[in-house]
């Protein structure tokens, strides 16, 4: 069975639609930004000040870049009306056309808690209360890729990002017919580990965690840099026969490094640590979700068997290429092809809910030393 390429066409330009929508969110006539070229002297005391001690960031990646890069400094809020993935033809033969609809999308930092009532507001943040990502180190190398570098997101008072959907729904659009669609809510994401925080999921879950100390005066707790690089693949896999239209405007492939779809192959590499105050979902006057989330790996500093520092959750290696996939049937299909896949983490839940945060409390969940490796993932249209 044949897939027809502009069907793959439609797929790849949806996602590549999704990731324009998303890069446009931060150049948002609401979005502040200061941009710095560094010298070469000054970039090495940028990244001698961002690595943490005691913990090999992205050890063994080879990523010493000589040249200047860039730092920004973000303060942004933004206002998407409506993001739409639409198939055509839905599940299986004779399946109908069907959408996953995320309307009103917001992204900005409140300086209170975030009620219902915000999550369903067309205007859920005032115009100062921008969302902070500061110290976005960018260095760039031919060879060696791209990397990242990512030092503040939010601010020690525990304003972090927030993101806020009033309306997703499934299959199709129900709002004219006056149905709300599922409320989500991310708040206050953060790369800052509080002492507070810590000190309740020490005191929860028998640990002894500490932070380490992030080089920069910080009080109540310690910002983790975000740490990414992405390296360019080159080989026989490779390929080069699916174009990606750009006329949905602006040159953004360019700009953003991707050009066709097709010749993007590349190995990623990430290391962070994140935290985030709740996740919920909300649906009526029900909601549901965790509060006091963190992804982290812990660390044993003194060699006695007990994880006592917080370190970066890391991804390694990942390879991800545009390959041929042979289905189950023998017919062969374009995919996108992750490989590699190696992520070590420990994941730490301070309160699952359903209902009321307080009343509704399932509990405390903390998964220790999760190890995901030689994992391997297609995408592909489903014709």
């Amino acid at each position: 069975m044949d897939v027809p390429v502009r069907r793959v066409r439609s797929c790849l330009k949806t996602i590549m639609k999704l990731y324009s929508i998303l890069f446009l969110t931060f150049i948002s006539f609401r979005s502040y930004g200061e941009y710095q070229v560094l010298s070469d002297s000054g970039l090495e005391r940028v990244t001698a000040q961002a690595d943490l001690p005691t913990i090999p960031l992205l050890d063994g990646v080879d990523f010493n870049v000589g040249a200047s890069g860039i730092e920004i400094d973000l303060d942004v809020q933004a206002d998407i009306g409506s993001i739409e993935w639409k198939d055509e033809d839905g599940y299986g033969d004779g399946g109908s056309a069907g959408a996953l609809i995320l309307k009103g999308v917001h992204i900005g930092s409140s300086s209170g808690s975030i009620s219902s009532e915000m999550v369903r507001s067309k205007t859920p943040f005032a115009p100062s209360e921008l969302a902070q990502i500061h110290g976005m180190l960018v260095e760039a190398d031919p060879e060696k890729g791209t990397l990242i570098t990512i030092k503040q997101i939010g601010d020690t008072q525990g304003n972090g990002l927030d993101l806020i959907v009033n309306d997703i729904y499934f299959g199709r659009d129900l709002s004219a017919e006056g149905q709300r669609g599922l409320g989500l809510l991310v708040e206050d994401l953060s790369n800052f580990v509080s002492d507070d925080y810590l000190a309740r999921i020490n005191k929860t879950f028998g640990l002894t965690l500490s932070s380490l100390d992030d080089g920069l005066g910080t009080q109540g707790g310690n910002y983790y840099p975000v740490k990414m690089r992405m390296q360019p693949l080159e080989g026989e896999n490779i390929n080069s026969n699916i174009a990606v239209d750009n006329g949905f405007g602006g040159g953004l492939e360019d700009l953003a490094g991707i050009g066709s779809l097709g010749q993007t192959s590349m190995i990623l590499d990430a290391q962070f640590v994140v935290y985030v105050d709740k996740i919920a979902v909300y649906k009526d006057d029900w909601e549901a979700g965790i509060q006091g989330l963190m992804v982290y790996q812990g660390i044993d500093t003194t060699g006695d068997g007990v994880e006592d520092t917080v370190g970066p959750a890391a991804l390694t290696n990942m390879r991800m290429e545009t390959i041929d996939h042979q289905l189950a049937d023998g017919s062969s299909v374009q995919a996108m092809y992750f490989s590699n896949i190696d992520f070590k983490a420990d994941i730490a839940m301070g309160n699952i809910y359903m209902g009321d945060p307080d009343t509704g409390s399932l509990g405390a969940l903390h998964i220790d030393n999760l190890h995901i490796q030689d994992t391997k993932m297609w995408i592909y249209p489903n014709d």
